[in-house]
This record gives C-alpha cells, sequence and structure tokens, in this order.
C-alpha cells in the first residue's frame, strides 16, 4: 500500500507507521527528486554558468607593462576583457609638455577606446609617439617607464 500522506512540496511518500512501503513507492520518489534537483542544478537562469563564475571569482586582472620605447607594445592576457584601464606608474594622468599634450592613460572596451591604446580579443597594445596632425603625444609605451594595466572580464 502506498504512503497515506504525501509532503507538500515535492509529493514524496510520507508514511505513517501502519502503511506497508513498496519498492514501486520508493522508485517514484527518487524519479521525482532527480527530475526536480535535475532541472534545478542545470538551470542556467538560477545559477551562474562557469563562465559567470569565473567573472564574479577574479573580475579583473591587473598586471604591469614596462616600456620598451617603441610606437607600441603587446600585452597578451588569458581571457578576452571587457574593459582595460591603463595608466603610467608614479606620472600624472595627463600632462603637457613642450606645446603638446601628453597622454599618460587610457581606456578601452570592446566597442572603441581613448588614443594611446586598442583592445583586439585578449592583445591590449599601448602606443608611444606623436599622434598626426593633432597636439597629442600618446606616452603609453616610455622606453623604461612601468604602466599598471587593469583588465576587467
Amino acid at each position: 500500500m502506498a504512503s497515506t500522506n504525501r509532503t507538500p512540496n515535492l509529493g514524496l511518500n510520507s508514511w505513517l507507521e501502519t502503511d506497508r512501503p513498496k519498492r514501486v513507492d520508493f522508485v517514484s520518489d527518487n524519479s521525482i527528486i532527480d527530475s526536480v534537483l535535475g532541472s534545478h542544478i542545470t538551470d542556467t537562469v538560477s545559477h551562474l554558468t562557469q563562465s559567470e563564475k569565473n567573472k564574479v571569482d577574479e573580475p579583473f586582472k591587473v598586471t604591469i607593462a614596462y616600456g620598451t620605447g617603441e610606437s607600441s607594445t603587446g600585452i597578451h592576457l588569458d581571457f578576452e576583457p571587457s574593459l582595460v584601464i591603463a595608466f603610467k606608474k608614479d606620472g600624472p594622468l595627463f600632462e603637457y609638455a613642450n606645446a603638446k599634450n601628453k597622454i599618460n592613460s587610457a581606456i578601452a572596451t570592446k566597442r572603441g577606446s581613448s588614443n594611446g591604446i586598442a583592445l583586439s580579443s585578449d592583445l591590449v597594445t599601448l602606443y608611444q609617439g606623436a599622434v598626426p596632425d593633432t597636439s597629442y603625444i600618446n606616452n603609453m609605451n616610455e622606453l623604461y617607464a612601468q604602466y599598471i594595466v587593469i583588465a576587467f572580464k
């Protein structure tokens, strides 16, 4: 005889002392539990995917780039960032020198970037040198300078 009572949420068997459990009751209960828990565990609306968990656990990476003095230098990351902020260590974000605006900081996204930086997939490129036909100098790869690069997942 099946149980006289059922649990309120999943409808599992809830036997009274006088009930006589049968194997089919246990099989039915296990099927209900497996179905409900299985649906819950694989529900990506209620739960984060592994990629989303990685963003929560480690939402950004900070690295130091060392200036080479070349016109550009590349930094490969182990992920594709959605936002990158870079700036010269121990220097102002922006300065005016020799009648030029010297850019010591830059921001890049997947959709565009400021002067002095570019983002393509997992590659961040920092640029050094005068911007043609402008009063700006990109100063993001000065020889021996250090740059803090913060990449957000």
